[in-house]
């Protein structure tokens, strides 16, 4: 009887064990809802594809929308991965602080704020000081288009042209970046603004075909300086103008789905995944040269 208890026991605890074994968080297996800036999604398609050929028992559930919608929706627990242009805020950094989660920031490459235009438009290149007076000043006649009312793309723009307040009556939204571009395809006086990602994967055909329809514009600096279109050369040299971080934010300790999907992307081979679609991964950029770079003006 005594024997007949033990092994009993045994048995229990065993069971106890890989039962607990099995609950426990993997990289390998989960499912991971994820919001993401529209304007990045190819990107993080991309990514997302690379992740589950590795890991086929991970299955993702991406919404794409706003910026803004997907940092809330990350803070009220609706998803566990956001991704977005920017890093938190000092209030969103508050929030963390007072639920006591350590937050490490992580940028996985550098995408660009692209100026497009109808292929018959004349324009070829536009300043930064050109690209603020169609913002703000009432009087200009130029329309610009954005892919949504709250665009990350506008936010990116503000920012680095130090605009506190824009024209909105020369201002419209579409319901996407790819409205954007059929937006400008179709009126010749729009300028319109999307996410390079959209227009960068040299090896995609879809992606090509919407480069295609439209003409990307260069940028400079001022009237006095070099134009540079959104390329890979130019944004691993800084020489674009309209650079953009991607970040990818979880508030998950646990050492599951979300941080493994965001440690894979910033990999080698995430990196790769980034880097065979013209972005220019993080990695690859010198630290000090972020550290030290100035706000464009300045």
């Amino acid at each position: 009887m005594t024997k007949y208890i033990i092994y009993l026991f045994t048995l229990i605890s065993v069971a106890a064990c890989n039962t607990s074994t099995q609950s426990e968080p993997s990289i390998y297996e989960g499912t991971v809802n994820i919001a993401v800036d529209e304007s990045l999604k190819p990107i993080m398609e991309a990514q997302i594809a690379a992740y589950i050929t590795h890991y086929p028992k991970a299955k993702f559930i991406p919404t794409y929308t706003s910026e803004q919608k997907a940092i809330n929706d990350l803070f009220k627990d609706s998803v566990t991965i956001a991704v977005t242009t920017r890093a938190f805020n000092e209030n969103e950094m508050k929030v963390l602080k007072s639920r006591e989660i350590r937050y490490i920031e992580t940028r996985m490459a550098i995408d660009a704020v692209v100026l497009i235009v109808n292929k018959n438009s004349s324009d070829s290149t536009l300043t930064l000081e050109q690209i603020k007076t169609y913002l703000t000043d009432k009087n200009s006649k130029k329309k610009l288009v954005f892919d949504r009312a709250n665009s990350s793309n506008l936010s990116i723009l503000m920012d680095k042209l130090n605009i506190k307040e824009i024209n909105t009556d020369n201002i419209f939204s579409a319901d996407g970046n790819l409205n954007v571009i059929e937006s400008v395809e179709k009126n010749p006086n729009l300028i319109g603004f999307i996410g390079y990602n959209w227009i960068s994967d040299v090896n995609d055909k879809a992606s090509m075909d919407r480069k295609n329809r439209i003409k990307v514009l260069g940028v400079a600096v001022n009237k006095d300086s070099n134009a540079y279109k959104p390329t890979f050369k130019n944004l691993k040299a800084r020489n674009y103008p309209l650079e953009r971080f991607i970040f990818l934010h979880s508030m998950k300790k646990d050492w599951g789905v979300e941080n493994g999907f965001i440690r894979f992307s910033c990999s080698k081979i995430g990196q790769l995944v980034t880097e065979k679609m013209e972005l220019v991964p993080f990695y690859i950029i010198p630290k000090e040269f972020i550290l030290n770079t100035k706000p464009i003006g300045e």
